[in-house]
């Protein structure tokens, strides 16, 4: 959901923003128990007569909790919490929607619901740019303003010799679950211009460098990092040479991973369901085609059922086509699956994704929030670990 002012605020219990304002001393003049719950345009209107200061903070507070208002990170709230010995999930089941949930973790839990966002945020990162390496002793990372510094001072030097960016990188450091350290470090990126107002209303242009991400989490006692540097694995590499000669203290680098297969045996199964959740707004989903191919072969059979809406399942052309007898299920692989899903968007016609894995771990999804969803059943599904 889009971030507006007005939505926002119809979407958070009135009671939870009087408790907001009031902590900041503002907006004591509305007669809040006399409000129904949609009628905002009297808070909107006074947050409107706000210093420009105090809108400022206002809205990326109210934007932060809004980025939190999802039911699929609701969990990381409670994961949080429980390690700082808080069990929120009594009091989450009291609570009417997820805007509700955020909005009290951050009004009575900031520092959870901070470090919760942090985990979203790295959750949602576009996985082609992602890596596991491991063969790294488990250890206690070097966790020191110099050793910060000099893992900043590598990254800079790497990007400004092979990118000409990066001539500035501060590095921040956050302690998961006792034994993962996060490594978030901000390249300066390549000079842009903005085109705005400033505090004063001018209208102006105005040179910076914006900051791109690189993010590395150790895990102490598996000797493994996860990776996460935008470009070719080239960059990764070094990255992961930098970190552990700045950080770890050692020269041996870790070793790439290979992703996970895919399960797409399971879709031979006649009759598998892909359950779906309501917020997951998938109207329908269904296995388009499927490539098999015989054991001890090269032969291969490809059952295509079409997209049309009312186009027939594939286990019945499965079911149609092989001759139990002769080529039983079993004695086939699946090879490759091309999906279709169609998402509710509020319109008449639904919004079509269509994508396909290939044996052993490759996948056409991408990042876009309905890629991102389609990734997260198939985890459900037991098709993607």
């Amino acid at each position: 959901m889009h971030y507006t002012p007005r939505l926002f605020l119809r979407q958070v219990p009135n009671g939870l923003l009087q408790v907001y304002f009031a902590k900041r001393g503002q907006l004591q003049e509305i007669q809040w128990g006399r409000l129904a719950e949609t009628d905002v345009e009297p808070i909107h209107q006074a947050l409107l007569q706000l210093p420009e200061d105090d809108r400022r903070v206002i809205g990326g507070h109210f934007r932060a909790i809004c980025e939190m208002a999802r039911r699929e990170f609701a969990p990381w709230l409670i994961r949080v919490a429980r390690e700082s010995d808080l069990d929120l999930v009594s009091t989450f089941r009291r609570t009417s929607c997820a805007h509700e949930v955020a909005f009290w973790t951050f009004l009575n839990h900031h520092t959870v619901f901070e470090e919760a966002r942090t985990l979203a945020h790295w959750e949602r990162l576009p996985r082609r740019s992602m890596e596991k390496r491991d063969g790294l002793p488990a250890m206690t990372p070097q966790i020191t303003t110099d050793a910060l510094a000099q893992f900043g001072d590598g990254l800079a030097g790497y990007f400004q010799a092979h990118q000409g960016r990066g001539e500035h990188c501060k590095v921040e450091h956050l302690l998961r679950s006792g034994h993962i350290d996060f490594f978030f470090a901000y390249p300066a990126d390549y000079a842009d211009v903005l085109i705005g107002y400033e505090d004063d209303g001018n209208f102006s242009r105005r040179q910076w460098k914006p900051a791109f991400e690189v993010i590395v989490a150790f895990d102490r006692l598996a000797g493994t990092v996860d990776l996460y540097a935008e470009g070719t694995k080239d960059v990764r590499d070094e990255v992961a040479a930098i970190f552990t000669r700045s950080i770890l203290g050692i020269d041996s680098e870790p070793h790439r991973v290979a992703k996970p297969p895919y399960n797409l045996q399971l879709l031979l199964q006649p009759g598998f369901q892909f359950p779906t959740a309501p917020e997951d707004n998938l109207r329908s989903f269904k296995l388009k085609a499927i490539r098999v191919q015989k054991q001890n072969s090269e032969e291969r059979i490809l059952f295509d059922a079409g997209s049309g809406e009312h186009a027939r399942s594939v286990h019945d052309l499965i079911d149609e086509a092989l001759n139990e007898m002769n080529l039983p299920r079993e004695n086939l692989s699946v090879t490759q699956a091309t999906f279709q899903a169609a998402f509710e968007t509020g319109r008449k016609r639904p919004k079509s994704v269509s994508f396909t894995i290939t044996h052993p771990a490759g996948c056409t999804l991408r990042d876009s929030d309905e890629d991102l969803t389609l990734r997260r059943c198939l985890r459900l599904w037991q098709i993607a670990s």
